[in-house]
């Protein structure tokens, strides 16, 4: 019972180190699962602003040339300072998104960590936008050095680099939507591989949990049903002794009631052999010994009779503990400790009955 109890606790402990330890994988899985998330989505807010940008940057380049052209239009002073200004405004963007889509700018929330196409396709329009922002800058020169010139002569001076923005921007626009579509290819290729890699997380997840479930819980099952099966025999055993003991105490109350019976209606004949040694006589007039033993500190009355060795109880021991406990009150030193007289005298013998 002691070993079955010692490998019943090492059982539990194995069981219990098993359990943290898929607990910790699966806990751990879910982690790297959530990091990555948490990082693709982080990418994926930053490419939506960098995409966002850089479409900006058509709209930009647009807005330059329109605002250039319509200072060939206006006349009055007022219209063609507004016009200044938004070329100034706009170039000033448009220069500031383009150096940070390449290099970075924390305010405008872009890294500059481009891939290779994406550096390659900024390259092919770099002349176009160096000749752009070069005959713009010209441009706002210009008209702040003929700030006093009338219209006329300005719109003259000026026009060759509005030409100059006109014919490059047909070729930055194409470029620009270039850059725009291999950002938008390269942030769906980011997604995909957050899908992959949530689909690989999701596998393996319940790849652990099926090895949990043969390894760690099926054990655990089959271990819990052989408990109980021990426990269900255990029981039964206890009731079976349960009812084994009941029946023995049954058969030793019938004994004694049959023993006080007989005891009643006959009273056997007991003489003193010697003092604690005694011969009671039976039914059928044959005398049994009695011998009084110590066991365990306890006085014993042991009869010889077949009675007494299957009960342990008799009329013949009954009668000899009645004279043995008179002889105790009324002990006397003279009486001999083993006598060796078959008959004692009269008036010692005694007839005891119930």
């Amino acid at each position: 019972m002691k070993q079955a109890l010692q490998q019943q606790s090492y059982s539990a402990r194995r069981f219990t180190r098993l359990y943290i330890i898929a607990l910790s994988a699966v806990a751990l899985f879910a982690i790297l699962g959530q990091v990555l998330i948490q990082f693709s989505l982080l990418q994926q807010s930053g490419g939506a602003r960098v995409i966002n940008i850089a479409g900006r940057q058509r709209m930009l380049s647009q807005q330059l040339t329109k605002a250039a052209e319509a200072l060939l239009i206006v006349t009055d002073t007022t219209g063609r300072d507004a016009r200044i200004a938004e070329v100034r405004n706009t170039l000033a963007l448009w220069e500031r998104s383009h150096a940070g889509l390449q290099h970075g700018d924390a305010q405008l929330g872009l890294n500059g960590q481009n891939s290779e196409a994406v550096n390659r396709l900024f390259t092919l329009i770099e002349p176009n936008f160096q000749a752009m922002r070069d005959a713009a800058h010209s441009l706002l020169d210009k008209l702040s050095q003929e700030s006093t010139a009338s219209p006329e002569t300005q719109n003259a001076d000026i026009l060759p680099f509005i030409q100059t923005l006109l014919m490059q921007e047909t070729s930055f626009l194409p470029g620009m939507d270039n850059i725009v579509t291999q950002y938008q290819v390269e942030a769906e290729a980011r997604v995909n591989q957050l899908k992959t890699i949530e689909v690989g997380l999701l596998i393996l997840t319940l790849l652990i949990l099926a090895v949990e479930g043969w390894f760690i819980f099926r054990p655990a099952i089959r271990k819990l049903q052989q408990s109980m099966a021990l426990l269900v025999r255990a029981e039964q055993q206890v009731v079976a002794q349960m009812d084994e003991l009941e029946r023995k105490n049954g058969e030793l109350e019938l004994a004694f009631n049959e023993a006080m019976i007989a005891h009643r209606k006959v009273m056997p004949h007991a003489r003193v052999v010697a003092m604690g040694h005694y011969q009671v006589q039976g039914s059928q007039g044959r005398y049994y010994s009695v011998i009084s033993r110590d066991l365990n500190g306890s006085e014993l009355l042991e009869c010889e009779c077949p009675m007494y060795k299957r009960n342990l109880i008799c009329s013949h021991s009954l009668a000899a503990a009645s004279l043995h406990s008179a002889l105790l009150r009324q002990s006397r030193p003279s009486l001999p400790r083993r006598s060796q007289s078959a008959t004692p005298p009269p008036d010692k013998m005694g007839q005891v009955g119930y």
